[in-house]
């Protein structure tokens, strides 16, 4: 059987070899030596591209998340979008961490801290690295990062909407016994009959646009949500010095797949560089 190489994300395999972690079975016997670590001005200076080359990778891949997901619903495929739709926020909210000079480091626990000389790690710990992440972001303070509007409010009492959204992929993926399809779940049988149906997406996204709620309320915040936080992230990545040209083929498809879910040239232009 044929093992097909991967490659990590920047940030992470910079602290691998700052540490001289050349095995990777081993990585998790340097958790002590990122406890310890500070940051000098030069592991500042080194990091800052390889944050904006994390944060962009991210960025493609909730983008390709959530075209493909709002495709995959003009084919009445329901049980995979909301997954994929999970995958877009999950992603964006990564993207945002690094586009915000934060570094996230994964060993066990996930280790961070901002991009600034003399910093060292917290880490942040919750049964399973999607909830992990979830709490990190949850955690960080406005000294660090700006604060989360995604944060200001619940989808149901007492949780959140990343929380909400996870929960609702581990649902579809996990629990239950059949995938709905092709009947409309219940988070999105309104978008799809009021928009998906007749025609309608980029009304809706407009309507995203317009009004931040939506990300709060279940009969919309399965697509909201992400959108909202593409559009935070677009907006982050536009004021950096972004390579040209990047991920031109990945973003290129992006582009096709939004155009054959039915959305115009402003939504496109709104999402993607």
């Amino acid at each position: 059987m044929t093992v097909t190489s991967f490659e990590r994300h920047a940030v992470q395999r910079y602290f691998e070899n700052l540490l001289g972690c050349d095995d990777l079975a081993q990585w998790k016997s340097y958790r002590d030596n990122l406890r310890v670590l500070t940051l000098t001005p030069a592991d500042v200076t080194a990091l800052e591209p390889l944050l904006l080359q994390d944060a962009l990778a991210l960025y493609t891949q909730a983008l390709q998340s959530f075209s493909q997901a709002l495709t995959a619903l003009k084919r009445k495929e329901f049980a995979w979008p909301i997954v994929k739709f999970y995958y877009a926020i999950f992603y964006a909210m990564r993207c945002e961490l690094y586009a915000s000079s934060v570094i996230a480091v994964k060993n066990g626990n996930i280790f961070y801290m901002a991009n600034t000389a003399g910093g060292t790690f917290s880490s942040v710990q919750e049964k399973g690295s999607h909830q992990t992440y979830i709490k990190l972001r949850k955690n960080l303070p406005p000294s660090v990062i700006s604060r989360d509007t995604l944060l200001d409010n619940e989808v149901e009492n007492g949780v959140d909407v990343y929380s909400w959204m996870c929960s609702n992929r581990e649902r579809v993926n996990y629990h239950q016994k059949h995938f709905p399809d092709p009947e409309p779940d219940a988070v999105l049988q309104k978008v799809y009959d009021n928009y998906i149906v007749t025609n309608k997406l980029s009304d809706l996204l407009n309507l995203y646009e317009s009004n931040r709620l939506y990300c709060f309320d279940k009969d919309h915040a399965t697509i909201a949500a992400p959108y909202h936080k593409l559009r935070i992230c677009r907006n982050l990545l536009v004021r950096r010095a972004v390579p040209e040209p990047f991920e031109w083929v990945q973003l290129q498809e992006v582009k096709n797949s939004l155009v054959s879910a039915g959305t115009d040239v402003s939504i496109t232009n709104n999402l993607v560089f």
